[in-house]
C-alpha cells in the first residue's frame, strides 16, 4: 500500500465520511492556494491554515460527538480537505484530497483543476506536475475503485544557494 493512502484510509474508516461529495475544481484550486500559501522549503506554516479559512478537521457522528481528525483540515462550503501528517511535515509537502465519484472522474478533475494553476509541465503515466512560481504540484490518483480520491502534493522549489 502507498504511504499516502493511510491519512485517506483513516479519514474514509469512519461511519461519517470525511467528504460528503466530490470537490469542485474551484474548491480544489482554493485549497492548493492555501497549501502554497503555507509552505516553503524549510517549513509548513500551519498556524496560517486559519487566515486562509482552514481549521482542524472534525469528524460527525457517534456517541462523543465531533472529534478532531489531527493531521486533516476542512474549509466550510469546500469538499476538499488538506493533509498534513507526519509524514508531509519531514518533507515539508502539503496534500489536498479531493474525492471522486468514480476513477474516471480523475482525468477530467486534472483538467478542470488546470483552468485555475495552468496546464501540467509533465505527465508520468497518471501522475501529472506542474509548476507554480516557486512551488511543484504533484497530482496522483489514491483510494481505491469504491473510494477514489484526486491526491494533489504542494512542495516548495528549493532555492539554489548564490556562491
Amino acid at each position: 500500500m502507498r504511504r499516502y493512502l493511510l491519512p485517506a484510509l483513516a479519514l474514509m474508516a469512519a461511519p461519517a465520511a470525511a467528504q460528503d461529495k466530490p470537490a469542485t475544481p474551484a474548491q480544489i484550486a482554493d485549497a492548493i492556494d492555501a497549501c502554497a500559501a503555507i509552505t516553503s522549503p524549510t517549513w509548513l506554516e500551519l498556524k496560517q491554515l486559519p487566515s486562509h479559512g482552514w481549521k482542524p478537521f472534525e469528524k460527525r457522528g457517534g456517541r462523543r460527538g465531533a472529534m478532531k481528525v489531527r493531521g486533516a483540515y476542512e474549509k466550510v462550503g469546500n469538499e476538499a480537505l488538506i493533509i498534513i501528517s507526519k509524514e508531509e511535515l519531514k518533507q515539508k509537502a502539503c496534500v489536498v484530497f479531493a474525492k471522486l465519484d468514480n476513477t474516471a472522474d480523475y482525468g477530467p478533475t486534472a483538467q478542470g483543476v488546470s483552468e485555475f494553476v495552468g496546464m501540467p509541465v509533465r505527465a508520468e503515466g497518471p501522475t501529472y506536475f506542474w509548476i507554480m512560481d516557486d512551488k511543484e504540484m504533484r497530482l496522483d490518483p489514491a483510494g481505491d475503485r469504491d473510494k477514489p480520491i484526486a491526491r494533489f502534493e504542494i512542495t516548495a522549489i528549493p532555492q539554489e544557494s548564490a556562491e
